[in-house]
């Protein structure tokens, strides 16, 4: 699955409302879950979680007001989620076998029920597959970047991915107003680890009624666009903001070299991590025609700067104080943290979001290649 996710607005209002008929209440009985602390999150997995649901011996009880249709995703220890669709009033139930938890059976209203039959359709793939998507999860969890790329690319998850999607499509075709189709869009397609932007093109075509116009599918067309945008062989948009010194920086001030842009914000976990790669990536290419503009979506300069220390982050520092009503974050199409562009000596983006081991060989065979490295 996709790491940088998209950021879908599901009108989630977990904590916008307080009236006791808008609640919900989501009760879970899951055999062999035994105790576990499950996180809960809105159509954002990539995001800090919402709140927490301690299951006590499978069993556990969760309510939250909401005064429409919202998308609530339950995520295991074991990284798999299970999706409710909720309405204020609904009474949701929750039951399976926690050694299949990605085929829970969810009540309580039409949306869940489709769910249900979408999961009933993959339910012996889901089985073949368990496996290894356990060893992926286990190989992701250790750190194993070798092997979890191994697994990644082997036919057998190939072949597992290519028939999920296959059903995911076919269910979208048959359920164009549903916001289960939105769902299983944004999760087997939109979150991919390298996006087919042509078929989610084709398949956001599919969707009709209100739901075209639905905030959830709004975002989901805004990712199209910004995906097209800024793909790979367009020209970097420019940008134009003050350094932590006080200092104008600017995209054109990097022509000649290559540029990595790193995007991320002090609030973000997944940044700390992502921040120390990038201090050795600069270690082992910063004297050559390369550098690093970090692109921060903090919103606090105090924040920001303690978190520059934090990291010793190396490269230059940059941030307008605008969050994720960046300009800069909005024109390169940055819907997750952490998030990268890498820029050629002419101004065009060749890679986005490389992980470290695909940064380091495209780096190391860029300057192999121009004959630029020491």
């Amino acid at each position: 699955m996709k790491k940088v996710s998209i950021i879908i607005t599901l009108m989630l209002c977990l904590f916008s409302c307080t009236s006791k008929n808008k609640k919900i209440v989501i009760e879970g009985d899951i055999d062999g879950l035994k105790n576990e602390m499950i996180l809960v999150y809105g159509a954002d997995r990539n995001g800090d979680a919402l709140d927490t649901i301690k299951a006590k011996d499978g069993k556990f009880k969760y309510q939250a007001p909401v005064d429409t249709l919202t998308q609530v995703v339950l995520l295991f220890s074991n990284m798999e989620e299970c999706v409710v669709f909720a309405n204020k009033g609904d009474k949701i139930k929750i039951s399976g076998d926690a050694s299949s938890l990605d085929l829970l059976k969810v009540s309580g209203n039409d949306q869940n029920e489709e769910m249900n039959d979408f999961k009933e359709s993959i339910s012996d793939i889901s089985k073949s597959t368990s496996k290894i998507r356990k060893d992926l999860f286990t190989a992701y969890t250790s750190g194993n970047e070798t092997k979890y790329n191994d697994l990644l690319q082997s036919p057998e998850l190939t072949k597992y991915t290519k028939e999920i999607k296959d059903k995911a499509s076919a269910f979208i075709g048959a359920h164009s107003s549903s916001p289960v189709s939105v769902y299983l869009l944004d999760r087997y397609f939109v979150q991919e680890q390298n996006p087919d932007i042509k078929k989610i093109k084709e398949l956001a075509n599919r969707i009709t009624g209100d739901l075209k116009n639905a905030p959830y599918m709004q975002q989901i067309l805004r990712f199209i666009n910004n995906e097209e945008t800024v793909s790979d062989g367009k020209k970097a948009p420019y940008f134009n903001i003050i350094n932590a010194k006080g200092e104008s920086v600017n995209l054109t001030q990097f022509t000649g070299k290559y540029l990595l842009l790193n995007f991320w914000a002090s609030w973000s976990n997944s940044s700390k991590k992502e921040n120390s790669i990038i201090n050795s990536i600069y270690k082992r290419f910063g004297k050559n025609h390369f550098s690093i503009v970090n692109i921060s979506l903090d919103t606090d300069k105090k924040q920001w700067n303690d978190a520059i220390k934090r990291d010793s982050l190396a490269g230059e520092q940059i941030c307008d104080f605008f969050g994720w009503s960046s300009t800069t974050a909005q024109q390169y199409g940055i819907e997750s943290l952490p998030a990268n562009v890498l820029i050629d000596p002419q101004g065009i983006i060749i890679a986005r979001n490389l992980k470290e081991a695909e940064l380091n060989k495209r780096l190391g065979e860029l300057f192999i290649e121009n004959k630029t490295a020491n």
